[in-house]
């Protein structure tokens, strides 16, 4: 019987019964805190599944104590919080989760955009503090027919698509092999290249994964090629922006506004200081209830299909 090892103590029921049903002895963490490298590396090592998050770092190193067959599945869509060497070798087997969250991170992009938009958060402030729509630092604006530009054109992007056009919105999108997406162009999607993109359009959107190529992708030289009117949203790695010189941009730039989703551990320094223009969130657009509930019964199918296939 193969065994599994779950670092969530609240992982759903649904997705506990899918894998004991499959054959699969389950056990799952008791406590708050999730393990630390020398516990994990323990847990990959002992048991044959370990059902992971984007906390859980998997290194090189970890995997060289690896003998046998091992199936890593973690709850995200993202996955470079595993090592190359993972995948690489013929001993794992990584699985994630492709569309549970989808939904949830498109509604969280233009909840940023309407936050910003219509200058949600800083209304908010100055009507708590009994003052009027006067005191507002600008007037909020409307975003139907304003112009989206999506950087990638996988899941995410699509839900995204979807919404805009509710808007009336005009689409451009980038991506490396637009002849892969040309279903789009049946919904008025228009493809083109990165530096036009981030130049005409009115709200931009990143959706796309963190690997060597794209770190750093939107650099200091790209997002000068933004208008000074624009709406940046980022609820991908915050590794592909240079994240010192999108806040620099905000900083000259009153009426560019800047939405983020991200792990702000790493920049705290520069996000410390309130800004009208800009909104961040500790990377929660994929985590909502539904979202979660989702992904775990999600996992839970794609371990027990791969063990089929298997």
């Amino acid at each position: 019987m193969l065994r599994a090892y779950s670092v969530f103590k609240d992982l759903d029921k649904k997705a506990c019964e899918i894998l004991i049903n499959a054959g699969i002895q389950l056990d799952i963490s008791t406590s708050e805190e999730r393990p630390n490298k020398e516990e994990l590396s323990k847990l990959l090592n002992d048991y044959d599944i370990l059902i992971i998050g984007v906390k859980e770092k998997l290194t090189e190193d970890m995997l060289a104590r690896v003998e046998k067959k091992k199936i890593i599945a973690t709850l995200s869509i993202g996955v470079d919080h595993i090592d190359n060497s993972f995948f690489e070798s013929n001993l794992i087997k990584v699985i994630n989760c492709q569309t549970s969250n989808v939904i949830s991170v498109a509604e969280h992009i233009f909840s940023l955009i309407l936050s910003l938009k219509k200058r949600i958060i800083e209304a908010n402030e100055i009507s708590i503090k009994g003052r009027t729509k006067k005191d507002l630092s600008a007037r909020s604006n409307d975003i139907s027919n304003s112009s989206i530009g999506i950087i990638g054109a996988g899941k995410i992007s699509r839900e995204v698509i979807k919404i805009a056009k509710v808007f009336n919105m005009k689409i451009y999108c980038n991506t490396l092999n637009p002849e892969k997406h040309q279903d789009l162009l049946k919904e008025g999607v228009e493809f083109t290249d990165l530096n036009n993109l981030l130049t005409i359009s009115d709200i931009i959107t990143v959706n796309i994964p963190l690997n060597e190529k794209n770190k750093n992708l939107i650099s200091k030289d790209k997002i000068r090629l933004m208008k000074k009117t624009t709406t940046f949203i980022n609820t991908s790695r915050a590794e592909i922006v240079d994240m010192n010189e999108l806040i620099r941009y905000a900083d000259e730039k009153p009426t560019f506004n800047v939405g983020l989703d991200i792990d702000v551990e790493n920049y705290k320094e520069i996000l410390n200081e309130k800004r009208n223009n800009v909104v961040v969130t500790p990377h929660i657009a994929g985590v909502t209830k539904e979202a979660i509930k989702r992904m775990d019964v999600e996992l839970a199918n794609n371990i027990r299909e791969y063990l089929k296939e298997s």
